[in-house]
């Protein structure tokens, strides 16, 4: 399964004349290799490119992940560079052998070695939880919270036991008693603060699509507030579970009748409050999957909870759980502190609340026009950020999915790098 469609194999001779002439040819192997054994797959491209510039030829695999070539005697790199996507999962695999010298007496197979990089096919494409103006400019509203989850490769995407957490404190300038000599205390887990939510059945994304989650009221916000959105899609999803203790109904009114009851997320309060208090200035929120674990058993396994304080308990979330997370600061504040570890976000990115601001993940610029059906189909000239906020690859990523592109997101596990501050959320129309 290939995440990225790659450019199509240029014309290579069939055959070979070595008769020593001018314009002679002689055949070669290229052979991909990944942890010391053959990388065995076919369709894979491969290109090999005269060094220092001139001539270029590309190749596909056979099934033993060998590809064939006749070129001229030149010294000449090799190189690969794929995706490949399952169980949610994509794995980017690279490789360059820049030997490979061709001559009439020579080697005539030599080998690309793989190295390979692992990132998740669903990402969280945009967070909305700093509130908008109330009409009238005099206040502001916070109740309209939401995130889109994405599935970021060309194949279909299925999670099990899919959960939502944030990280303990809820606003990144609090007071952090997880640090210790200026490091965080735990180095294989992240603390769930409160409680976590879950999807009540496996969730399946399509390529290139997204589902969104009310993570307030999943209602028409615009109603009474016109800076606000509109939630009550029936397609959306919704944290809503009364009976888990989460009762605040300014968090969290009845849902659209729109909106199916199986799209309402399940909970189990560990903590205290009647409402899941996701920060609207600074939240460290992060999606997993329980994997084999039923998401209630975990919920309620003492075993796995750390008492942060007298108040507040949470449940240490293993870091080979985590799917993705962003770490978003507080603006106007010098004291903010990490809670994800590096290897979930290596980053943050800052937030102003109240205006309608969301954080948005950045376009992997390269990667996107390298889908050939996005071909006349992209929109350029981005201005969507706010002030020293945006995002550098220049593209519209709404308004090039509005004219049928499809969008390959940044992801190099740093929110530093991969997000940028929204003037206007997505969702708001």
């Amino acid at each position: 399964m290939f995440f990225a469609a790659l450019a199509a194999a240029l014309p290579v001779f069939t055959s070979c004349e070595e008769n020593g002439g001018p314009e002679a040819t002689y055949e070669i192997s290229v052979n991909l290799m990944y942890e010391g054994s053959a990388y065995e797959e076919e369709g894979i491209t491969v290109s090999l490119s005269v060094f220092n510039g001139g001539a270029s030829y590309e190749a596909a695999t056979n099934a033993s992940g060998t590809a064939s070539f006749c070129v001229p005697a030149g010294t000449y790199e090799a190189s690969a560079s794929f995706r490949t996507a399952e169980n949610g999962n994509v794995l980017t695999f690279n490789g360059v052998n820049s030997s490979v010298v061709v001559t009439a007496s020579g080697e005539t197979s030599f080998d690309i070695v793989l190295t390979a990089s692992e990132t998740n096919q669903i990402v969280i494409k945009e967070l909305y939880i700093g509130g908008c103006p109330t009409d009238d400019g005099s206040d502001y509203y916070q109740y309209d919270k939401y995130v889109v989850l994405y599935n970021n490769s060309s194949e279909s995407a299925t999670l099990a036991n899919l959960c939502l957490g944030m990280a303990t404190p809820y606003n990144s300038n609090g007071t952090n008693n997880y640090y210790e000599g200026g490091s965080l205390i735990y180095s294989d887990w992240i603390p769930a603060a409160c409680a976590i939510w879950w999807f009540q059945q496996d969730v399946t994304i399509e390529p290139y699509s997204q589902i969104v989650v009310a993570l307030n009221g999943a209602i028409d916000h615009t109603a009474t507030y016109s800076n606000s959105v509109d939630l009550s899609n029936s397609a959306y999803y919704a944290t809503y579970d009364p009976e888990c203790g989460f009762s605040n109904a300014n968090y969290y009114p009845a849902p659209s009748a729109a909106i199916p009851t199986d799209h309402y997320l399940q909970s189990y309060l560990y903590g205290r409050g009647n409402a899941w208090p996701l920060s609207n200035t600074s939240p460290a929120f992060f999606i997993f999957s329980t994997e084999g674990t039923a998401p209630e058993a975990f919920a309620q396994d003492p075993s796995n909870k750390y008492q942060y304080s007298s108040a507040l308990t949470d449940a240490k979330v293993p870091v080979e759980w985590i799917i993705d997370g962003v770490e978003v600061f507080r603006s106007g504040y010098d004291n903010n502190q990490k809670r994800l570890l590096a290897s979930v976000d290596a980053g943050s990115v800052t937030l102003t609340g109240r205006l309608g601001y969301s954080v948005y993940r950045n376009v992997d610029k390269e990667a996107t026009e390298a889908l050939l059906e996005n071909e006349g189909l992209l929109v350029y000239n981005y201005a969507g950020g706010t002030d020293g906020s945006t995002d550098p690859s220049g593209i519209d990523a709404e308004a090039s999915i509005a004219a049928g592109a499809h969008i390959v997101y940044k992801d190099t596990n740093n929110a530093s790098n991969d997000f940028h501050q929204r003037a206007r959320a997505s969702l708001r129309r």
